[in-house]
C-alpha cells in the first residue's frame, strides 16, 4: 500500500488561499490604476470622498439578500425534486460554487462542477443534481434575457443617442427577444426541442472535429448526454410546474436585488441612475464576466459598465467610483464569506473521500 502523502508538494490550504487573495488583490488595483490614468486623478479622489459609507449599507444588505435568494432557489428546485439538503447547507454550496466560478473564468462551468461535487457529498444523485443546477442555470439566464429586453428597449427610446447606437440597441433587442420566444417554444413543445438539441448536437459535432480535429474533439456521446440532461431539465420543469413558482419568484427578486445593489452603489457616490439604464449597464457587465478570461471579468467588466453608463451620460468619475464600488460589494464581500466555508466543506469532503 501506498504510504505517500496524496497531496504530494502541493503547498498547504492556507497559503493556495493566500494567493488566491493576493491575486484578487493585485487586479484590483492594476484596475484601479488604470481608472486613475484614464481620469481626472483628482476628480476620481473627490467621487471617492463623496462615498456616503452609511449608504453604503444599501448595497451590502442588498447582497447578502441576493445571495440568499439564490440559495433559496436551488433549495426550492431540491424540493421540487424530492432531494432538499436544507437551505443552510445550499446557502454555504452558493457561496463557494459562485466564489470558485470568479476564480475560474469559464462561463460558469467551474461553479457547476464545484456544485455537482457538493451535491453529491450531500447525497443527490448525479442525474439529479445536474437537473438542479440546470433548472436553476436555465431560469436565471431566461429572466436576464427578460431584463435584457427591458433594457435594450430603454436604449432605442434614448434620446441622447445617436442613430448608430439606437441601431445596435434595437438590433440587441431583436436577438434577445427571438432567443427569449425561442427558449420558450422549446419549453413548452417537448418534440420540436428533441430534434433542435439533436441538431445542435451534430452540429456542434462537426464543427469541432473540422476545428480542433478528430482526437481532440468532444465525444459525441458526451455530448448526447449533455442534450439528455437539458431535456431532462425542461422535462422536469413542465412536470413540476406548480413547484416551480417558488424558484422561478425566488430568481426574479434575486435579479432585482443585484440591480439594487449596482444601483445603491451609484447611490452612495450622489447619482440617481434611473433602473433601466442600471439595467441595461449590470446586463452587459455580467455577459462580459460569462466570456471574459480574467476571474469574474475583473477589468473587462468595469471597462464595459464604464463604458455604456458613461455614453450614456452619467459622470466618468463618480461612475468609475460606484463601478469599483458595485466590484467590492457584489464580488469581493461573498469571496470573503465564502473563505471560511471553503475549508469546512472541502476538508469534510476530502476526509470522506480518504476513509
Amino acid at each position: 500500500m501506498n504510504h505517500e502523502d496524496p497531496q504530494g508538494d502541493t503547498p498547504p490550504k492556507s497559503h493556495r488561499t493566500r494567493r488566491v487573495l493576493l491575486g484578487f488583490v493585485t487586479v484590483l488595483l492594476v484596475v484601479v490604476g488604470v481608472a486613475w490614468f484614464a481620469s481626472d486623478g483628482r476628480a476620481l479622489l473627490a467621487a471617492a470622498s463623496k462615498i456616503s459609507w452609511t449608504s453604503v449599507l444599501l448595497p451590502v444588505g442588498a447582497t447578502l439578500i441576493s445571495y440568499a435568494l439564490m440559495a433559496a432557489s436551488y433549495e426550492g428546485i431540491a424540493t421540487a425534486a424530492h432531494r432538499s439538503i436544507g437551505f443552510g447547507a445550499m446557502h454555504r454550496i452558493t457561496y463557494v460554487s459562485n466564489t470558485i466560478n470568479y476564480i475560474v473564468s469559464t462561463g460558469g462551468l467551474s461553479g457547476f462542477a464545484a456544485r455537482m461535487y457538493l451535491f453529491r457529498k450531500h447525497g443527490i444523485p448525479l442525474g439529479r443534481a445536474v437537473t438542479i443546477s440546470f433548472v436553476q442555470g436555465l431560469l436565471t439566464n431566461l429572466t436576464l434575457l427578460l431584463f435584457l429586453i427591458v433594457g435594450f428597449a430603454f436604449l432605442v427610446t434614448h434620446e441622447s443617442l445617436g442613430r448608430t447606437a439606437i441601431a445596435s440597441a434595437a438590433a440587441a433587442l431583436t436577438l434577445f427577444t427571438i432567443a427569449t420566444f425561442v427558449l420558450v417554444s422549446l419549453f413548452v413543445h417537448p418534440p420540436s426541442r428533441r430534434k433542435c438539441l439533436l441538431w445542435i448536437v451534430g452540429a456542434g459535432h462537426a464543427l469541432s472535429r473540422r476545428l480542433v480535429g478528430e482526437e481532440r474533439a468532444p465525444r459525441r456521446i458526451g455530448l448526447l448526454r449533455l442534450a439528455h440532461n437539458i431535456d431532462d431539465g425542461f422535462g422536469f420543469m413542465l412536470q413540476n410546474r406548480q413547484a416551480m413558482l417558488a424558484p422561478v419568484a425566488f430568481i426574479v427578486a434575486d435579479w432585482f436585488m443585484t440591480l439594487g445593489v449596482l444601483w445603491g452603489c451609484f447611490y452612495a457616490v450622489g447619482l440617481e441612475v434611473p433602473l433601466p439604464l442600471v439595467t441595461v449597464g449590470f446586463a452587459i457587465g455580467i455577459l462580459t464576466t460569462l466570456i471574459s478570461i480574467t476571474p469574474a471579468g475583473l477589468g473587462i467588466m468595469e471597462s464595459a459598465m464604464t463604458t455604456i453608463f458613461v455614453s450614456l451620460g452619467t459622470p466618468l468619475e463618480p461612475t468609475i467610483i460606484a463601478v469599483l464600488l458595485f466590484r467590492l460589494t457584489f464580488y469581493a464581500l461573498p469571496f470573503t464569506l465564502s473563505v471560511g466555508f471553503f475549508h469546512g466543506m472541502f476538508e469534510d469532503a476530502r476526509r470522506h473521500t480518504h476513509i
